[in-house]
């Protein structure tokens, strides 16, 4: 426990001194931002929050980590799965490392350039979510000239759950439920013969699912961790629903950070998303990583999935956090139907009043560190719903108007045609009324053409052009089609 502490101390010193350090070396670091990123006040404010200070390279991902999917195939981290760095068996592991394609990727991420798959922590910066951008996550780990301080292992996809917004890609349950054939991984026995190099040199290995305590291929990697490189930071991520005198004994050996997916606080919610799953078991699961982690002196953390169906319960959920003194993480959730980010402009504006009337309670450094990620997270609704109203703006009726302003309008289309003003005025003799038009209305007043409104008082009846004067009160259309 006191090695952990001290590690503890020894990392926020050196992060302290990375940050004056930078403070100093990039005093300027406007200058040196690529001006196709788009939004360079939120890309400076993101170097402002970071923990080791503004720098131009905005992820240390391709240098310092290496992700491997399913697959096989190894990317710079679990975000960017589009810019494949090699494949194994095809490419060993240390040909991956070794690779050009990771150079090249840091390169341009030290010139703020996102393109190449990175486009995930693009959007969270400009929306201001920093604390959920996974770029951050890199700023402290070790640089080891691009031997990876970390590796995160997303191998196989054995799950017990069928969760309402996951696929059979990464649930062997929801696959079989859809008649697909489970995906046999390429990791074989050369894989960890191969990872034997590097393991001693890992500061943080992550796991994911699948359900990482239902994957064999995971406890040799975990056994082969706690042989080599005792110290290591075991993280995974867990649906909470597996707790057995394997698992305990696993965590009681290893240095192991779990993350639990809870998504609701009520039965009926949870289990309707974490299909499979029983409330009861998954909250007293958490109860036992708890005190298992606090043993050890290493941290719990609830992983979030803020969607259309359980937004409400977001800040309870913090506050049960707060409460348990675990950290809160929050996942960005892409999948139609689930995903916040498609909800309409009103119900975002709904949610966005009722996060910021909130008040969560909670002291300490846990606390405040969640309530600052919830905050985070309200911004990145707020970003979404402001670009919902702008896109929405110009269809909003919202000039208030009458039909003596839409007469003269019309009038006005008659200059060359004085002889026929007597038939619009008669049209508009019935019509007292005020009314509300859009900015996209009044374009299309103005488009109105001089020849459709001659040839309509030429050739229709009174009664035909009130018609189209009424219609376009209503729709914004002068003609029918």
């Amino acid at each position: 426990m006191i090695k952990h502490k001290i590690s503890d101390i020894v990392a926020t010193f050196s992060g302290f001194v990375k940050k004056s350090r930078n403070k100093i070396r990039y005093r300027n670091l406007s200058d040196l931002i690529n001006p196709a990123f788009g939004n360079k006040d939120k890309l400076l404010a993101y170097n402002k929050s970071r923990v080791t200070g503004p720098e131009p390279c905005v992820c240390h991902a391709p240098s310092r980590s290496l992700y491997f999917d399913i697959h096989g195939k190894a990317t710079a981290c679990c975000f960017n799965r589009a810019n494949v760095l090699g494949k194994f068996p095809e490419n060993s592991i240390s040909e991956i490392i070794d690779g050009g394609k990771r150079r090249f990727l840091q390169t341009e991420l030290c010139r703020q350039n996102f393109m190449y798959g990175c486009q995930h922590c693009h959007k969270l910066i400009e929306a201001g979510n920093f604390d959920g951008a996974e770029s951050r996550l890199y700023d402290n780990l070790k640089d080891q000239a691009y031997v990876p301080s970390e590796i995160i292992f997303e191998l196989d996809n054995t799950c017990n759950l069928e969760c309402a917004m996951c696929h059979g890609e990464f649930s062997s349950s929801i696959a079989k439920r859809q008649g697909l054939d489970k995906i046999k991984h390429p990791y074989s026995p050369e894989f960890l013969k191969q990872l034997e190099a590097y393991t001693p040199s890992l500061k943080v290995a992550k796991f994911l699912g699948g359900e990482p305590f239902l994957i064999s291929i995971y406890y040799e990697i975990w056994d082969l961790i706690i042989k080599l490189n005792p110290k290591c930071k075991i993280n995974l991520q867990t649906n909470g629903t597996v707790f057995n005198d394997r698992v305990k004994s696993y965590l009681e050996k290893g240095n192991f950070y779990v993350g639990i997916s809870v998504d609701s606080l009520q039965k009926e919610r949870f289990e309707s998303i974490r299909k499979n799953a029983v409330f009861e078991n998954v909250m007293d699961n958490i109860d036992r990583f708890i005190e298992i982690s606090k043993k050890k002196n290493n941290y719990v953390n609830i992983s979030v999935c803020p969607m259309q169906q359980n937004w409400e319960e977001i800040p309870a959920i913090v506050e049960y956090c707060n409460r348990k003194n675990v950290f809160v993480y929050f996942n960005t959730v892409y999948t139609s139907g689930f995903a916040i980010s498609e909800m309409p402009e009103d119900k975002l504006l709904e949610i966005l009043e009722f996060y910021k009337s909130v008040k969560i309670e909670g002291t300490g450094i846990i606390a405040k560190r969640n309530i600052r990620f919830f905050e985070n997270l309200t911004s990145n609704i707020e970003s979404w719903y402001a670009a919902k109203e702008e896109a929405s703006r110009p269809y909003r009726r919202r000039h208030l108007w009458n039909t003596h302003m839409l007469e003269l309008k019309m009038l006005g289309k008659l200059k060359n045609h004085e002889n026929l003003s007597p038939v619009i005025t008669e049209v508009f003799k019935p019509l007292e009324k005020e009314f509300y038009l859009s900015d996209n209305d009044l374009i299309s007043l103005e488009n109105i053409k001089e020849e459709d409104v001659v040839q309509s008082a030429e050739n229709e009846s009174v009664e035909e052009i009130r018609k189209r004067i009424l219609l376009f009160i209503e729709t914004g259309r002068f003609n029918a089609k």
